[in-house]
């Protein structure tokens, strides 16, 4: 089997594996396997026509459901704010679909928001105010809108080591730690996207820390 159309799909095939977007992959690989269908056809391997048909239907399907996840969505202020904040490593659709599902509750000064040493039963993200973390009933470390409070239980999977409580009016997203940990199971970019956002406010608290400490 020779010809235009063999050399033009090892082109394209070529092409496909040099470009990093996973949509212009399989748009690349598509167009190669219409390519190597004319050869198939030309030589009257029909057996070989058939499964390329069948691998040529998988791309279409998944180019389809690529277009459909990129396409534009509309953002509440609210979902704008934390895409280009904390939820920044999330697509904007994801950041819908991740605070669609989200309890949205006020808490008032002195109101707890996790307690310590127990069981994380909500992922929370501070909308706006302030509040306090504290062990023992000492104050470790303030956090303030655009910060988690209960990630490095979620990480772990271990107790809470410090209570948070509000210092002021405190507005919070909150998520079932169930639901959490059962979406990122089931949605496994959104998974990663929410692990990055949470593991880079981990980071920025570390180096908040230390800082204070030092200054």
């Amino acid at each position: 089997m020779d010809g235009p159309y063999l050399h033009i799909a090892n082109i394209l095939y070529l092409a496909s594996y040099s470009v990093r977007d996973i949509l212009w992959l399989r748009v690349l690989t598509v167009l190669a396997m219409l390519c190597m269908g004319g050869c198939y056809w030309m030589c009257g391997e029909l057996s070989a026509l058939g499964w390329q048909g069948i691998f040529l239907l998988i791309n279409l399907v998944q180019i389809g459901l690529l277009i459909y996840e990129r396409r534009p969505v509309s953002l509440t202020d609210t979902q704008r704010q934390l895409y280009e904040g904390p939820l920044a490593s999330m697509t904007p659709r994801q950041v819908q679909r991740f605070t669609d599902k989200a309890e949205w509750c006020t808490f008032q000064p002195g109101e707890q928001l996790l307690a310590e040493d127990s069981h994380l039963q909500y992922l929370i993200l501070i909308l706006s105010g302030t509040a306090k973390v504290q062990a023992a009933g000492k104050v470790i470390a303030r956090l303030e809108a655009g910060q988690f409070a209960g990630e490095m239980s979620f990480l772990t999977g271990n107790k809470t080591s410090a209570a948070v409580v509000a210092i002021d009016t405190v507005l919070v997203a909150k998520w079932p730690e169930a639901y959490v940990t059962d979406l990122m199971r089931r949605d496994h970019e959104l998974g990663t996207a929410l692990q990055a956002s949470l593991g880079t406010d981990l980071v920025k608290k570390l180096l908040r820390s230390r800082d204070s400490q030092f200054s």
